[in-house]
């Protein structure tokens, strides 16, 4: 039930009760069901506090009205409507404030909860930011060497449990060093972030990707044979060497990446996975640079 059907049915139910009492008092009638419109009127302070004080006060001087016109010479009866028609006013009164108390209470209440929920959500927030930020690099926005090895060894874990193929990249920028002792390091890291651009861009959303320190830069793909990751790595391999770089005005330079691949092999140590995706990557070097090589 709404507030406003609430309201209604108290003050309707408040109306009948004074009619009802207008019925008992013309014919006579006495007993203390006369005065069951005190029920909703002191219903209705409470509900509604200052509406429902307001209510109350009409209401008795309507009790006030009909006990004077139905009894203008019984001065007992008159004393006694007025005593009544003054303690429910007290009544009201009483119950009106307790209720405004009551519900100031509440509401402090109800706010303090509400902030020390927004606090917590904050805390969650704030925490769950702080674990993103200690996983995450912050130059490429790719994952960390740490966040890596953690991730990859759960990953192997998980390929021995049920058997399924895993593969794993490994990216050099080819002559950085020499990009960076031309150019500065402001304009290397541009060259970092575009290759983590470009990375993020190519690969799928099962896969994983991290900076693994420096220029390098890793990718495992679950669930993925040796020819599923060559295609992502030629895709990495030919959109990085589509970039244009302008380090200085006048100048354009391109800048190309040597990747390796390795599939995971049963039984194999996580250090040697990732050594033989690395000899793969400088064998692609070897070849010339700008070359995707796999053990496939």
């Amino acid at each position: 039930m709404t507030e406003k059907h609430w309201q209604f049915y108290t003050a309707a139910t408040a109306v009948i009760a004074v009619l009802v009492s207008v019925y008992c008092l013309s014919e006579d009638i006495t007993g203390i069901f006369v005065h069951l419109y005190y029920i909703p009127i002191l219903i209705a302070s409470y509900q509604y506090r200052e509406r429902g004080l307001l209510l109350s006060l009409f209401l008795v001087m309507v009790y006030l009205l009909l006990v004077f016109f139905y009894f203008p010479g019984n001065a007992q009866v008159l004393i006694e409507g007025c005593i009544r028609a003054f303690a429910l006013m007290a009544i009201a009164a009483i119950i009106s404030v307790l209720s405004g108390r009551i519900q100031t209470h509440v509401d402090a209440l109800q706010r303090e909860i509400d902030e020390h929920k927004n606090t917590e959500e904050a805390l969650r927030q704030s925490e769950s930011r702080y674990m993103e930020l200690s996983i995450t690099d912050d130059l490429t926005g790719l994952y960390n060497q740490r966040h890596f090895y953690n991730l990859l060894q759960a990953e192997i874990e998980r390929t021995e449990r049920y058997g399924r193929p895993l593969s794993l990249l490994l990216l050099d920028i080819d002559d950085f060093k020499h990009f960076n002792d031309t150019y500065g390091h402001m304009e290397g890291d541009r060259v970092l972030e575009r290759i983590g651009a470009t990375i993020q861009r190519c690969i799928r959303r099962t896969d994983w990707a991290f900076r693994y320190g420096g220029e390098e830069f890793t990718v495992f793909m679950p669930e993925t044979e040796g020819d599923q990751a060559e295609i992502v790595a030629e895709r990495i391999r030919s959109e990085f060497a589509a970039e244009r770089f302008r380090p200085v005005p006048g100048c354009e330079e391109i800048k190309t990446v040597s990747i390796g691949i390795a599939g995971y092999r049963p039984g194999e140590d996580m250090k040697d996975f990732i050594n033989r995706a690395d000899r793969f990557m400088y064998e692609a070097k070897k070849r010339g640079k700008d070359q995707v090589c796999s053990s496939a």
